[in-house]
């Protein structure tokens, strides 16, 4: 069995209240949970979006980890979040979301699941890579999630994917305000971000 460990990190960005999240636990036997959501910006209560969406996922996750497979598991998570997250909508009367990456790292392999453009990377044999891909719509003035979670159910199926893991292999979870503003995701922390800035690092020995 690999040892783990969780590094994480988190500033808001500038004049802003953090509506980042992270969630890093260990979970029955072999298996951890790392989750990092970010709150949708121009949308209410960006904070405890993201914090709903994270315990959401996790609970169900910790509560049904032997009913399911990971990539149905982790679905039903998903599911499980916009339920709360519609319910959430319902009681304030607003609209709320969050988007979210979440690595479920059993003893030799890392199942991953994401909505929006919170991105999973890999490091390996010093080469970085990204596996994820970021659900946007990108022009000049702005940036709008295509995917996430915000109470209103799913268009597309979750992607889940799954990645085998080494000795001295790096994973990577963090939101845009992180990887937009910095050079070296592996060895460089952003002091300054117009965007709230966060990353787990979760390193396998």
């Amino acid at each position: 069995m690999k040892t783990k460990k969780f590094n994480t990190f988190s500033i808001a960005g500038n004049g802003k209240t953090n509506e980042d999240y992270i969630l890093c636990q260990d979970l029955f036997k072999e298996y951890s949970l790392a989750i990092l959501a970010d709150g949708m910006g121009g949308l209410s209560y960006g904070n405890q979006a993201a914090q709903i969406v994270s315990h959401a996922i996790a609970d169900f996750i910790a509560s049904n980890l032997h009913k399911y497979e990971p990539k149905e598991l982790l679905c039903k998570a998903f599911d499980m979040a916009d339920e709360l997250i519609r319910q959430k909508c319902y009681e304030l009367r607003c609209k709320m979301g969050a988007a979210v990456c979440v690595a479920l790292i059993g003893k030799d392999s890392v199942h991953y699941a994401w909505q929006g453009n919170v991105r999973l990377y890999k490091k390996e044999n010093d080469a970085l890579v990204l596996l994820t891909t970021d659900h946007i719509v990108a022009n000049e003035n702005s940036t709008l999630l295509t995917r996430c979670i915000n109470g209103k159910g799913f268009r597309e199926p979750i992607p889940v994917e799954t990645i085998s893991i080494n000795d001295d292999d790096t994973i990577y979870l963090c939101t845009d305000g992180y990887y937009q503003n910095t050079c070296n995701i592996q060895n460089h922390l952003p002091t300054d971000s117009n965007d709230d800035a966060s990353l787990i690092e979760i390193l396998f020995e």
